[in-house]
């Protein structure tokens, strides 16, 4: 027998937990998917499976060779997707995961936009910055700001950003402008994001070390437009990405501080499965926000 069709039949079993429902999924007999199990022992002499009357074990030789089978039957469906995909209009469903902060800063007009010129794609959006298991919870992309460290996933740099300190006039005015990091300490900080990581302020002083200031304040949130709307109205000094205060800074309503000590610039990156085929339509998405996100 084709070893790629024992091989299908075998991941189908495991998936199943019998050869029952394998059979009824594989629109087989019972016994002949019990033989092509059995055959695909037969042809690597090792047993992959352990039968007992009430369930069925992968043995250790099994789960290796499992996992050989799920990358290559996800190869096959993805060249199968990929030609599918080629010859009809980009539709379906993209779900991804965003923080607050870009939806706000203006990336979910960028989305309506994109969905304007393609109408049949449906965009199930998840207003979040944790790192979520993009497989086990069906995302397609997820997009992210700062320092990526998971190497299961791809990673592609859409835009530069960099982190600010920022505040109103009247703040400045009425309360003064830290000159130094540890000036902050004596101002009240409006904190974004989770209340722990939100705290910890990082800058680099003259001699190349990183400081970090513990900040303190009497507001901490994870709405974003409830913070910057607390720093345009004068009661604090604030934090965060660069695109969260890009038109404010523009416009004079906030005032950049400390830029000798800030950070490096980063990045705005789309993540996305490794070994996972990209539809067509979520390529045209990624796409389209590289090109508009650095402009």
């Amino acid at each position: 027998m084709n070893i790629l069709t024992l091989m299908e039949t075998f991941s189908v079993v495991v998936e199943t937990g019998s050869f029952t429902a394998a059979a009824e999924k594989l629109s087989l007999s019972k016994s002949f998917v019990s033989k092509q199990v059995s055959v695909l022992e037969q042809d690597l002499g090792s047993r992959l499976l352990y039968r007992t009357t009430r369930k069925l074990s992968l043995s250790e030789e099994g789960a290796q060779f499992y996992k050989h089978c799920k990358l290559i039957m996800n190869e096959a469906e993805s060249a199968k997707a990929e030609i599918q995909d080629s010859q009809s209009a980009p539709k379906g469903k993209i779900r991804m995961t965003i923080p607050q902060s870009l939806i706000i800063s203006g990336l979910g007009q960028l989305l309506l936009t994109f969905q304007a010129v393609h109408p049949d794609i449906e965009l199930d959006v998840i207003a979040s910055g944790r790192i979520e298991n993009l497989v086990e919870e069906g995302i397609d992309i997820a997009l992210r700001v700062g320092q990526l460290e998971d190497s299961s996933l791809i990673s592609r740099r859409l835009a530069e950003c960099s982190f600010q300190v920022v505040a109103s006039p009247q703040y400045i005015e009425r309360c003064g402008e830290p000159l130094q990091p540890s000036d902050l300490m004596q101002h009240n900080c409006l904190l974004y994001g989770n209340s722990r990581s939100s705290r910890g302020w990082p800058f680099i002083m003259p001699n190349g070390e990183t400081f970090t200031v513990k900040a303190k304040g009497n507001l901490t949130s994870n709405d974003g437009t409830l913070v910057v709307d607390a720093m345009l109205n004068g009661l604090g000094i604030g934090f965060g990405p660069s695109f969260l205060f890009k038109k404010h800074i523009e416009t004079g309503d906030l005032r950049l501080l400390l830029t000798d000590y800030c950070q490096q610039p980063t990045a705005i990156s789309a993540l996305y499965p490794l070994n996972r085929y990209l539809s067509r339509r979520v390529r045209l998405l990624i796409d389209y926000l590289a090109e508009h996100l650095s402009t």
